[in-house]
C-alpha cells in the first residue's frame, strides 16, 4: 500500500537522551599532518598542512526504522565533520599571519590542503618550536525523523522496497512515505594538535657595525671601509665581501696590498707575506682559481670584491674599497654589502645585501673672481683668470678650452697645491683670428687635481673671453702738397689703444696721383695716448686735381706679448693745392720785357 505524506523539513538542534542515541562505531574526526617541509628560515615562510577525516563507514545501529529509511544511501552524512575551523597559534618567535580558516564540511577520506603564512623573527634561535593548531567541528549525534501526512502538491518521497517470505509465499512490497519533520542533534568537538617546526640555522647574515670614509667627495676618488659582523649561525667558507654601489659610483681596482682579515688579527701586507712567485698569493690566504666553483672565480679579479676567508658566526671583519665618485652633488647615498661564500656542501650562496649610508661631501667650489682679456682681433694676448677654491687641492691646474675663431696657444696653467679660499691667477695665451669680431666669446674652465693618486676634473665652468677691437690710431694734421710737387710730408700719429707699442713702423699705401720713394716711417715705442711725428716723401702729379686725398696708413708693431700685429688701416689725409708760380722765370721774363721796352724807347729818342 502506497502511503503519501506531506514533506515539511525543519532542521533543528534538540537534545535527545542517550537511550535514544544513534550508534556509530567510527565517528568522524579530524587528523592533520605536515605536507612538505617543516623547516623554517628567518622571515616569511609557508607551512602546508593536510587535514582529513579518517572515519570509515563500518557499523551503524539505528534507533528506529525512520532513521534507517532517512539515511539509506546517505550514510556518509553520519561520518562527515561539519563547520570545521582551523586556527594556527604562534609563539614568541613565530608569528602566524593567516587568520582562521573555515571549511563547511569534510567528508571521510577526502583530504584538504591548508596553507598558513608565518614569520620567523630574526631573534629566533635555531631549534625545535611547537605551534598549536586549534580545530573545531561538529558531528551528528542523533536524528529524529517524522513522516507525516501529504500536504504539498510536490512531496518529497522516500521509497523502501524489498521482499519477504511468509508461509512459503514470497511477496514484494514498496513503501513510499513523505518526510514531515527532521530533527538533528550535533555534538561539538574541539582539538588542539601540536605542530612541530624547526628553525634552521641561519645562513651567513651581515650586520654593518661601522662605516668609515676617506676623501669621499663628489667628482673625486675616496676610500670606504665597512666593518661587518656575521650574525648568522653558519660559517661562510672562502667568503668575499662584495660592495654594491648606486648609480654614479664605481669601485676601482683594489690594490693587492692587503688581504682583509678578521678584526684583531694582523693583516698580511707585502712586507709580511712570505715570498711567492710573481702573481701568486699564499694558499693559506686565498684558494687557487681552479679550486673555486666557476660562479666564484670571477670574484678573484673583481674590483668590488674583497676576500675575507672563512667567515664564522659572530666574527667581525672589515673591507676597504676604493670608489670612483662621479656624481656632482654632495649628500647621503645608499650602498649595499653582501657576502658570497661556500656552504658546508660546497654550494655557492649569497647573503642578503645589507644597506648602509655614505655621506659624500660637495665637490670643491670654484669661484671665478674676474676674467681679464688682452686679446685683440687678429692677434694673440693674455687671458687672466682670477679664481678662488674653497678646499685644499693637490697638484691643481686650470685648463682653458675655446672654440673658433679663438685658438688656444697655452691651455693649462699650473697652480700647485691649493690653499683654501686663497685667490689665484691662471694666465693663458689666446689668439683671436682675423675673422673674429670684437665681442665676448664663450669658453670653459676645468680644474684638474689629484685625488687618491688619481687625476680628477671638476665640472666645466663657463666663462666669457672678450676680444678687443684692433688697435686704432689717430692721424693729426693735414699736409699740403702742390700739383707736380715732391716733398716730405709730416703728421702726428697718436696711440688710441691701452697698451704700449714697440718697434712700430707706419706704412702708407700709394695710389694715383701719388708716388713715393719712401712710404715707410719708423715710430718705435708708442705709449697709450702718446703722439709722434712721422714723415713720408711723396710726389703728386702736376695734373692732379686740387682737393683732399686719403691714403691708407697701417701700423705694424709688437704687442705686449711680443707678437707682431698690423693695425686696421687709418686714413692719412693730404691736400693737393694748385701749382705754385715760378717767380724766377717770371722775373727773367719781366727783365727781358723791361729791357726791350727801354731799348725801344731809347731808339725812338735818337
Amino acid at each position: 500500500m502506497r502511503l503519501r505524506f506531506v514533506l515539511v523539513l525543519v532542521v533543528m538542534l534538540i537534545a535527545i537522551g542517550n537511550a535514544q542515541a544513534l550508534y556509530i562505531k567510527e565517528k568522524p574526526s579530524v587528523t592533520v599532518s605536515i605536507a612538505g617541509t617543516n623547516h623554517l628560515k628567518r622571515g616569511t615562510n609557508v607551512i602546508t598542512l593536510i587535514a582529513y577525516n579518517p572515519a570509515e563507514e563500518k557499523r551503524i545501529i539505528y534507533d528506529n526504522p525512520e532513521q534507517a529509511m532517512f539515511f539509506k544511501g546517505r550514510e556518509s552524512l553520519l561520518f562527515t565533520a561539519y563547520n570545521v575551523s582551523f586556527e594556527l597559534e604562534g609563539n614568541k618567535y613565530i608569528e602566524v599571519k593567516t587568520p582562521v580558516q573555515k571549511i563547511p564540511a569534510i567528508p571521510p577520506m577526502k583530504p584538504i590542503q591548508l596553507k598558513f603564512i608565518v614569520k620567523v623573527k630574526d631573534s629566533a634561535k635555531a631549534g625545535e618550536y611547537e605551534l598549536k593548531l586549534k580545530v573545531k567541528y561538529d558531528i551528528i549525534h542523533d536524528v529524529d525523523v517524522n513522516f507525516g501526512v501529504q500536504q504539498f502538491a510536490i512531496p518529497t518521497v522516500y521509497n523502501i522496497s524489498g521482499n519477504y517470505s511468509q508461509y512459503g509465499t514470497v511477496s514484494n512490497y514498496e513503501i513510499s512515505q513523505y518526510l514531515n519533520e527532521l530533527y538533528i542533534d550535533y555534538t561539538h568537538k574541539e582539538l588542539e594538535i601540536p605542530i612541530k617546526v624547526y628553525v634552521d640555522k641561519e645562513d651567513v647574515r651581515l650586520e654593518v657595525l661601522s662605516v668609515k670614509t676617506e676623501n669621499f667627495e663628489a667628482k673625486g676618488k675616496g676610500l670606504v671601509t665597512v666593518k661587518v659582523k656575521n650574525i648568522g649561525e653558519k660559517t661562510g667558507k672562502n667568503a668575499f665581501l662584495v660592495l654594491i654601489t648606486p648609480n654614479g659610483f664605481s669601485v676601482k681596482a683594489n690594490p693587492p696590498a692587503m688581504m682583509q682579515m678578521p678584526i684583531g688579527q694582523t693583516p698580511m701586507t707585502p712586507t709580511t707575506m712570505p715570498v711567492m712567485p710573481t702573481g701568486q698569493i699564499p694558499s693559506a690566504m686565498m684558494p687557487s682559481t681552479s679550486a673555486m666553483p666557476p660562479a666564484m672565480q670571477s670574484l678573484l679579479t673583481s674590483t668590488n670584491a674583497v676576500f675575507v676567508g672563512d667567515l664564522k658566526p659572530g666574527e667581525v671583519v672589515e673591507a676597504t674599497f676604493p670608489v670612483k665618485i662621479e656624481v656632482s652633488d654632495g649628500g647621503n647615498y645608499t650602498f649595499e654589502i653582501k657576502a658570497v661564500y661556500l656552504d658546508e656542501y660546497g654550494n655557492v650562496l649569497e647573503s642578503k645585501p645589507v644597506p648602509f649610508g655614505v655621506y659624500v661631501s660637495p665637490p670643491p667650489k670654484i669661484e671665478i673672481k674676474s676674467v681679464e682679456s688682452k686679446v685683440y682681433v687678429g692677434s694673440s694676448g693674455d687671458v687672466i683668470v682670477r679664481l678662488r677654491i674653497d678646499k685644499p687641492l693637490k697638484e691643481a691646474s686650470v685648463i682653458l678650452k675655446v672654440n673658433p675663431p679663438l685658438s688656444i696657444l697655452s691651455s693649462e696653467y699650473y697652480l700647485g697645491n691649493v690653499v683654501p679660499n686663497k685667490d689665484y691667477e691662471a694666465i693663458f695665451k689666446v689668439e683671436a683670428l682675423k675673422e673674429a669680431v670684437a665681442v665676448v666669446y664663450p669658453a670653459t674652465l676645468i680644474v684638474k687635481y689629484k685625488s687618491m693618486n688619481e687625476w680628477t676634473e671638476s665640472d666645466p665652468i663657463r666663462i666669457g673671453i672678450k676680444v678687443n677691437p684692433k688697435l686704432r690710431f689717430e692721424i693729426i694734421g693735414i699736409p699740403k702738397i702742390a700739383q707736380g710737387e715732391e716733398k716730405v710730408i709730416t703728421v702726428k700719429i697718436k696711440n688710441l689703444g691701452n697698451f704700449t707699442l714697440r718697434e712700430a713702423t707706419a706704412r702708407i699705401t700709394i695710389v694715383d696721383p701719388f708716388t713715393s720713394t719712401d712710404d715707410t716711417a719708423y715710430i718705435g715705442t708708442l705709449k697709450p695716448g702718446e703722439a709722434k711725428n712721422i714723415s713720408f716723401k711723396i710726389k703728386v702729379d702736376k695734373d692732379a686735381t686740387p682737393k683732399l686725398y686719403g691714403l691708407n696708413l697701417e701700423v705694424k708693431y709688437k704687442d705686449p706679448e711680443g707678437d707682431w700685429a698690423i693695425s686696421e688701416p687709418t686714413k692719412l689725409v693730404i691736400k693737393v693745392t694748385p701749382a705754385k708760380p715760378n717767380f724766377a722765370l717770371l722775373g727773367g721774363i719781366l727783365a727781358v720785357v723791361l729791357l726791350t721796352a727801354i731799348g725801344y724807347a731809347l731808339k725812338r729818342r735818337h
